[in-house]
């Protein structure tokens, strides 16, 4: 089950954001109240995912007029999103 939160300019999702939970994903991103500035996701606690979670997100992107600021990919969801050749998208912020 996939869990979201929004607080200020910072998303967290977590749990299963896999096919079986992207009409609720999408829904999520597609209402949220976002305002002029930088906004943060942190994806630490995602659990399962697969290729339409990476649509969903680069969709969701590509559809917001601010910078998205990628925190906490889990390691295994980075070497996913390699292999399907779209790490370059998912970059995480520098600590």
């Amino acid at each position: 089950m996939a869990n979201f939160k929004f607080d200020g300019n910072l998303i967290n999702i977590s749990g299963d954001i896999s096919i079986s939970e992207s009409h609720s994903l999408y829904n999520f991103l597609s209402n949220l109240p976002v305002s002029g500035e930088d906004i943060s996701v942190d994806l630490s606690m995602a659990e399962m995912w697969d290729s339409s979670t990476a649509q969903i997100l680069i969709a969701w992107t590509k559809s917001l007029k601010r910078k998205v600021v990628w925190k906490n990919i889990p390691k295994a969801m980075k070497r996913d999103l390699k292999l399907m050749g779209l790490a370059g998208l998912f970059k995480e912020e520098e600590k």
